[in-house]
């Protein structure tokens, strides 16, 4: 079976019981659709375990992004043995992802040995932007926040990383006539509300050519939810 989830954000306990209620096993394949990091305090701990999961096939997020930014300046600074400032532009990335609840994950990357400490930084720089899949004759399109300035002539690899990992999908469009956009990043909760349905909040998305994933698992009151795409069926923690 083909599974996708996202925006797991340090929960790593939601994380495994996740996969316990799937039933995941070396036969399944999983796509985690970005931002594992940040907000929860395990977010590099699921990162490790993704890493060790060939099956387990990972996303890049908005979160990742600027945690790719700022990780080789921190091991730099760790490394020298003496006080390495960091530049301005150093600062600016690092203050931009404490913002955005970076906090809880370099609090744990800083616990890590230095071998996990590399493992994750090269996890890291392996993971792609979007994944364009087929299930049981299905054609679907993988990306963590949707597609800004969208054409449906337009090929993916056209489009720039800000493209896939910050924009806000549109819940009306019909995007691809014949593939499904699968996204994360928006709470769904905010998308029902977008089509007037503020009752059904925190499930999974679905609507036209395009679902959405992030059922706001770091949210209060939120959930991790997981698809999968051979049977559509929904999985909740």
């Amino acid at each position: 079976m083909t599974y996708v989830m996202s925006d797991i954000h340090g929960c790593y306990e939601k994380y495994q019981s996740m996969l316990e209620n799937i039933e995941f096993t070396g036969d399944d394949t999983l796509y985690v659709l970005g931002d594992v990091l940040d907000r929860g305090p395990d977010g590099f701990k699921i990162l490790l375990d993704m890493a060790a999961r060939p099956n387990v096939i990972g996303l890049l997020g908005n979160h990742e992004l600027l945690a790719a930014a700022v990780l080789p300046s921190l091991l730099r600074t760790m490394r020298q043995g003496e006080e390495q400032p960091l530049s301005k532009a150093e600062q600016a990335q690092m203050q931009e992802w404490l913002q955005n609840g970076g906090k809880a994950s370099i609090l744990q990357f800083l616990q890590f040995s230095e071998e996990e400490m590399e493992t994750v930084c090269e996890y890291l720089r392996s993971l792609s932007a979007y994944e364009e899949i087929t299930v049981q004759g299905r054609r679907f399109v993988l990306v963590h926040a949707g597609l800004e300035h969208f054409s449906a002539a337009r090929p993916l690899e056209e489009y720039d990383l800000e493209d896939f990992l910050f924009c806000r999908p549109d819940p009306e469009a019909a995007y691809f006539p014949d593939k499904t956009l699968v996204v994360g990043h928006t709470p769904t909760r905010l998308l029902f509300r977008q089509i007037g349905k503020p009752e059904l909040p925190d499930r999974i998305f679905h609507r036209n050519t395009m679902i959405g994933i992030d059922c706001g698992c770091a949210y209060s009151g939120g959930r991790l939810g997981c698809l999968c795409l051979d049977t559509m069926e929904e999985f909740y923690v």
